[in-house]
């Protein structure tokens, strides 16, 4: 279970909270994905791609609610 943020303080503080939060399941998550065969580096790259993929989707999503629809969706790989 990821804990809600607590900290109203600086974006810094809220960063540094948000990622204790997640630490847990995020261990849990490279563990299982181990275990099922992927290697260290397949894993990284993946959340890597993964999160960028999320961190254009909210942009895509913030941009259409401040104008007309411009966002598309391109897929991109590191490999």
């Amino acid at each position: 279970m990821i804990a809600g943020p607590k900290n109203i303080g600086s974006p810094t503080e809220r960063e540094f909270e948000c990622r204790f939060a997640m630490r847990e399941e995020f261990e849990v998550l490279t563990y299982l994905a181990e275990r099922a065969g992927w290697r260290w580096d397949e894993i990284a790259l993946a959340l890597l791609e993964l999160t960028d993929e999320f961190a254009s989707a909210q942009r895509c999503d913030l941009a259409l609610t401040s104008r007309p629809p411009s966002c598309i969706a391109v897929a991109k790989t590191r490999h």
